[in-house]
């Protein structure tokens, strides 16, 4: 028997390396449950420099959306964006934009933006609002813009921190929630 493990010994080594190659393989190429699972991984598509236009003739209202990057997974129908710019206007009135690092949206109507959010808002004469926070979420259909996260909002020569804000752009209003704290300086 033992003389006969040098002819043997071949046929030995090229099973195991067979068996070696299959589980590298496996292992590999098959992704993991948690990976298959997780939206990150897995987009259906993907897209760079994307803008889209969106006209609303029965409301008058016109969007436009950008982002250095759109990832989109058919797995849970979201779609999240790095670097979004969300210019808002109806007509004969000036509009909204806002920026921020990333957003992610669910079906058509509800975007959830977050680190970094600046809102900048004309009123009807013209001046500027500028609206800082670190999460916005922001209904199309309803157009009202909602945050409860603390934020800092400056107008002329007037400056308002709170914690919460809702934006209506509808009526141009804005309904601060908590903790507000004002402070205005004649000479700005």
């Amino acid at each position: 028997m033992i003389n006969s493990l040098p002819n043997k010994f071949p046929i030995i080594l090229i099973i195991l390396l067979a068996l070696f190659t299959f589980w590298v393989d496996k292992t590999v190429r098959q992704p993991t449950r948690e990976q298959e699972q997780d939206p990150e991984r897995n987009p259906d598509y993907i897209m760079e420099n994307f803008s889209t236009y969106r006209v609303d003739h029965i409301r008058k209202k016109h969007e436009k959306l950008l982002a250095e990057k759109m990832l989109h997974y058919v797995a849970n129908n979201a779609t999240y964006f790095e670097q979004p710019r969300l210019m808002n206007s109806k007509m004969n009135k000036l509009g909204m934009r806002v920026r921020a690092d990333k957003a992610n949206m669910s079906g058509d109507k509800d975007i959830h933006l977050s680190g970094n959010v600046k809102v900048v808002r004309y009123d009807t004469g013209g001046k500027e609002t500028t609206m800082t926070t670190s999460y916005l979420h922001i209904n199309q259909d309803d157009d009202i813009s909602k945050t409860n996260k603390p934020a800092t909002i400056i107008q002329n020569n007037t400056i308002i921190n709170t914690v919460g804000i809702e934006i209506d752009n509808n009526t141009q209003n804005i309904h601060l929630l908590s903790d507000v704290k004002f402070i205005h300086d004649k000479i700005r």
